[in-house]
């Protein structure tokens, strides 16, 4: 892997003006900072401590306010969902949701955000509301609305008392003490991934176009916010050209691109690193140069107090909740020489070593059966894992647990669920991770036969699934199944959940 701290010298022209003429007016320059983070699910430190942390985010803000006041923090989509802490509840008895998250980023200092896909997995959009409202942050989206009867509508946030539409673009103001000042123009996007009933979608193009034409003759420089794929990515900047950077999210892995004048960036999820963007813009000439280079977030970094005390506040629940259900979520389970891949966008589409590692901790504690079977949805990480597991790893991979079971069933069924979980379900939750069935022209083989229609067959499979409860798979509750409150692993007794067999496997495989 290269050197995170590998500096990126950007320069997007936006006039004919000579680098000589700058320099005759650098007294004149207006500089400003942009800290971006994208895809944060955690609020504390992963692999052991080593990786991520929003208190040190808040310490590396800090540091750059010193460096320039003209400093500002960006997230570019993905923070309410999900996360293990977000499926608990509070006092109140009202699911955390996101609850966790707004309160950490308001410490932190964060200054703007987009929507990720993630947001919307708050399925009740009065809780989303609520969210939206508690956030000291503002928001920016051009192509969401909210669906409020028969009128589409955009959505709202609470600002001193008011409730105002979330606007399509956002505008920023920088001076350098010298009687100059600027404008910016920010204008967040998302990726119609979604659904829910109370949700609209505008075209991602189109929508970005309006905003931008609306604001470019407002500001100096514009700058989008956005939770793309890396290829939408581009393609929006090619279509819209005229936006110095692109603010990204949604691929997880850092990542910079150029279409024409535009720079493309994302930084690894969970804030395991960070991009500083530091601008200078020159008033006579127009022009803006970008300087942008990585920050790995890790343990080199102190924790910001104020906000590592709400961080503490929440861990503190979580720790006290684990332990209660018999976990330690510091506990190392697996050592990893590669990473563990659960990445949504990929294991919803092909099988991954996490979904098989998973299915074959299914495998040892129900053993001899046919087929093993996972629902993707079941694994809510959205993240890969490196270096090290630990319990609350496998917590946050499977927030809402569940029991596995054992059903039969016929050959033509088996096949039917095959070519559901594996080709019409890919791409959603229902998409299957599973072990022992391999596609053979137009057939299965089933631990190594041919899959025989008649045949009756045993499968191994979260109860969930078993329920029919998966989209497309609703037939599985048709069929009886056997459940075992405890199951037998390495001849220990661990209560029947996919966690505690995950576990338990991970432990007795110690490295992978």
């Amino acid at each position: 892997m290269r050197q995170f701290l590998l500096s990126l010298c950007l320069l997007a022209l936006v006039s004919c003006q000579s680098s000589r003429s700058i320099v005759s007016t650098t007294q004149q320059n207006i500089e400003f900072t942009i800290l971006q983070i994208n895809d944060v699910y955690e609020i504390a430190p992963l692999e052991g401590g080593k990786a991520g942390g929003l208190a040190r985010v808040a310490t590396i803000k800090k540091q750059l306010l010193a460096e320039n006041p003209n400093t500002i923090a960006i997230l570019a989509g993905d923070f309410l969902s999900p996360s293990f802490i977000g499926t608990l509840k509070d006092e109140a008895g009202e699911r955390i949701a996101g609850m966790q998250m707004v309160e950490t980023l308001n410490a932190m200092g964060l200054d703007y955000a987009t929507f990720g896909n993630h947001e919307f997995d708050i399925s009740d959009p009065a809780v989303l509301q609520k969210r939206i409202d508690a956030s000291q942050f503002e928001y920016t989206i051009c192509n969401v609305r909210r669906i409020k009867g028969d009128k589409k509508e955009p959505f709202t946030q609470k600002i001193n008392g008011v409730d105002r539409p979330i606007p399509s673009f956002l505008i920023r103001e920088f001076t350098n003490g010298k009687g100059q000042s600027m404008k910016v123009g920010f204008i967040g996007v998302l990726l119609p991934f979604s659904q829910q009933d109370y949700l609209h979608y505008d075209d991602v193009t189109e929508s970005f176009r309006q905003a931008y034409n609306e604001v470019k003759d407002k500001v100096d420089v514009v700058i989008g916010i956005t939770h793309l794929d890396v290829a939408d990515d581009q393609r929006l900047a090619a279509a819209v050209p005229g936006v110095s950077l692109f603010i990204g999210g949604h691929d997880h892995t850092e990542m910079n691109h150029y279409v024409e004048k535009t720079v493309i960036t994302k930084a690894d999820a969970n804030a395991k690193t960070a991009y500083i963007h530091r601008f200078t813009y020159n008033p006579p000439s127009k022009m803006v140069q970008i300087q942008s280079s990585i920050q790995k977030i890790d343990e080199s970094i102190a924790d910001e107090p104020t906000t590592q005390k709400v961080v503490g506040k929440w861990q503190s629940k979580v720790d006290q909740l684990m332990s209660e259900m018999g976990f330690d979520p510091n506990r190392q389970v697996l050592q990893l020489s590669q990473p563990l891949i659960c990445k949504e966008s990929l294991v919803r589409t092909q099988p991954t070593n996490y979904g098989q590692l998973a299915a074959l901790a299914m495998s040892v504690a129900i053993p001899s059966a046919d087929v093993y079977l996972l629902n993707s949805g079941s694994m809510r990480l959205d993240d890969n894992l490196s270096n090290v597991v630990t319990e609350y790893d496998v917590l946050r991979t499977f927030p809402f647990g569940g029991s596995i079971v054992k059903m039969e069933i016929p050959g033509i069924r088996l096949q039917e669920l095959l070519n559901i979980g594996l080709k019409k379900n890919k791409g959603d939750g229902g998409y299957l991770q599973q072990i022992q069935a391999v596609a053979n022209s137009g057939n299965y083989l089933i631990k190594g036969k041919e899959l025989e229609k008649e045949k009756m067959y045993t499968i191994v499979l979260p109860q969930f699934l078993a329920k029919g409860r998966e989209q497309n798979l609703e037939f599985l509750g048709e069929y009886t199944f056997q459940e075992t409150p405890e199951l037998e692993l390495y001849g220990s007794k661990v209560t029947n959940d996919i966690r505690n067999i995950v576990i338990a496997y991970f432990k007795q495989l110690k490295q992978f």
